[in-house]
C-alpha cells in the first residue's frame, strides 16, 4: 500500500485532508473531514477538535448550525460581510453574529493593503495510513490555495421561502448576493468555498443608508419571487458573474466577465418586455437598454466599448495588443470599471427600482449615491 497524502493549510481557509491511496496506477481520493476556516477541525456542523494554531482565532459562535430549515422558515449564515448590517426586510432578516466586530477586524488584519484578502498558502504532508498521523511534509508542495473559506459574520432568516433544495439558486443566494452587488464585495454560505481574492474595501462607487439597504433588499426579493423559476436563475446568474468580476485583476478579464452580466441583462431584458424595441445588433443592445431606463449615455465611450468586445471575442486581442501585453488605448484600464458601474444601474432597471442613481452618469469614477426608491 502506498503512502497517504494529506493537502493541508496552516492559515483560516479551507483545509481538506485528502487520503491518496495508489495501487495499479489508480489514484482513488477521499475526502475525510475539512479543516474548518476559523482553524479547528470540523465536521458539517460539528466540531471534532480544535487545531494547535494560536495564530487563527476561536470564535464560539461558530458552533452554531450553518443553516436550519423547516417547511416554513429558512435560516442560514453567510459572510464575509464587514458592515455589521442588521435588520428586517420584505420576507426576511438579517442580523450580524454576536462577535462581529471581533470577526471583522480578523479579516482586516488577513487583508491586503490593497483592500483584498488573497488566497492563503497550502502544503502537502505524508501520513501514516493507519495512525493517520503526519509524517513529513512533500518538498516543493507549497501552492496558493484553489479554493478556500472564510468565516461567517451575518445570519439570515427568511420566512417562507419559495426554494431551498436548488442551493445555487435558492431564495438565500439571492440574498446574499444582492447584498454583495450593494456592498461590493462577494459573499457565499458559511460552508461554501472562495477563489481567487475576496474584497475586504468595497469595490463600489455608491453609498446608501442601510434603510435603504434593506428596502432594496425586500423589493428585489419580492420582484424576484414574482417571476418564474428561469427568470429566477438568471437574476441569481447575473449578481453571482457582477461580483465575482470585481474580483479578477486582469483588466481584458475583468471586461469579458462584465460584458457577459451585460448580454444577460439585455437577453433577459427582453424575455421581461417581450413586445419591447429589439436591438439590431450587439452596439445597439446599448442604445436599447440605456433608452428603456432613462441611463445617460456617452456615445464615444460606448463604441470603444463596444470595438474592444469585438476584438477581444473574435480576434482574441484587448484593444490593439496581444493579451496581456498591455493596451494600445491608455483609457482601456477603465473599461471594466464603466461597465461594471453601467451594469449595476441597470440591474436596478431590471427589477423596477427607479431611483436617483439609476439616471446617475456611469463613465464616472467620484460617488454616487443610492437613494430609495421613487414612486412612479
Amino acid at each position: 500500500m502506498g503512502n497517504y497524502i494529506v493537502h493541508r493549510n496552516y492559515y483560516s481557509c479551507k483545509k481538506t485532508w485528502f487520503y491518496k491511496y495508489t495501487k495499479n496506477k489508480i489514484n482513488l481520493l477521499r475526502n475525510i473531514a475539512t479543516i474548518g476556516h476559523l482553524g479547528f477541525l470540523y465536521n458539517f456542523n460539528s466540531i471534532i477538535q480544535p487545531e494547535k494554531n494560536k495564530s487563527v482565532p476561536f470564535f464560539p459562535g461558530f458552533r452554531r448550525q450553518l443553516s436550519m430549515s423547516t417547511n416554513q422558515r429558512h435560516e442560514r449564515e453567510f459572510g464575509f460581510l464587514v458592515e455589521p448590517l442588521g435588520g428586517d426586510f420584505s420576507g426576511g432578516k438579517i442580523s450580524p453574529l454576536e462577535d462581529h466586530a471581533d470577526r471583522a477586524e480578523w479579516f482586516e488584519e488577513r487583508s491586503n493593503r490593497d483592500g483584498y484578502y488573497y488566497p492563503p498558502e497550502v502544503v502537502t504532508y505524508e501520513v501514516d495510513p493507519s495512525t493517520r498521523e503526519r509524517k513529513k511534509k512533500v518538498d516543493r508542495s507549497e501552492r496558493p490555495a484553489s479554493v478556500y473559506g472564510l468565516p461567517p459574520s451575518h445570519w439570515l432568516e427568511l420566512e417562507s421561502p419559495l426554494d431551498t433544495s436548488n442551493t445555487s439558486c435558492s431564495d438565500d443566494a439571492l440574498i446574499i448576493y444582492v447584498l454583495a452587488y450593494l456592498y461590493g464585495t462577494r459573499l457565499q454560505f458559511a460552508d461554501w468555498r472562495f477563489e481567487g481574492r475576496v474584497p475586504y474595501k468595497s469595490t463600489n462607487n455608491i453609498f446608501f443608508h442601510p434603510e435603504t439597504c434593506l428596502e432594496f433588499l425586500g423589493h428585489t426579493y419580492d420582484w424576484w419571487r414574482s417571476k418564474p423559476t428561469d427568470i429566477r436563475t438568471r437574476l441569481i446568474n447575473i449578481l453571482y458573474v457582477l461580483t465575482r468580476a470585481r474580483s479578477l485583476e486582469w483588466e481584458w478579464d475583468a471586461f469579458t466577465h462584465q460584458y457577459m452580466v451585460f448580454d444577460a441583462i439585455y437577453r433577459l431584458h427582453t424575455t421581461l418586455n417581450p413586445s419591447a424595441p429589439k436591438a439590431q445588433n450587439h452596439r445597439g443592445r446599448f442604445e436599447v437598454l440605456l433608452s428603456e431606463y432613462g441611463i445617460p449615455t456617452d456615445d464615444a465611450l460606448v463604441n470603444k466599448m463596444y470595438n474592444a468586445r469585438n476584438e477581444l471575442f473574435h480576434e482574441a486581442m484587448w484593444t490593439g495588443s496581444t493579451i496581456g501585453f498591455g493596451s494600445m488605448d491608455r483609457e482601456a484600464y477603465y473599461f471594466p470599471h464603466h461597465l461594471s458601474r453601467l451594469n449595476s444601474r441597470l440591474i436596478c432597471g431590471l427589477v423596477d427600482y427607479r431611483n436617483d442613481y439609476l439616471g446617475s452618469v456611469w463613465w464616472a469614477m467620484g460617488t454616487f449615491s443610492f437613494g430609495p426608491r421613487r414612486e412612479n
